[in-house]
């Protein structure tokens, strides 16, 4: 492998890393917003037990997207520099 087709390479796997950051993003705002209505919804829940899985449904959807979200602005931040 000559050094062009390394440079090549090795460019093509930034622009592969600095999208699928972007991807994780936006996918993490996604969820996030997602599990506003899950937690509103709480709220109007008849049964206590409908509340409780509202409320751990819309906690685990908010924690996977900000934790998707934080990954991928650390990604994108990471691949500037």
């Amino acid at each position: 492998m000559n050094e062009n087709e390394k440079s090549e390479k090795e460019i093509r796997d930034g622009e592969h890393s600095r999208r699928d950051a972007e991807t994780q993003t936006v996918l993490g705002i996604f969820i996030t917003v997602m599990s506003i209505p899950v937690l509103v919804g709480t709220l109007f829940a008849q049964r206590s037990h409908a509340m409780v899985v509202n409320v751990v449904a819309g906690l685990a959807l908010l924690a996977v997207g900000v934790i998707m979200m934080v990954a991928g602005i650390r990604g994108t931040k990471k691949l500037s520099k």
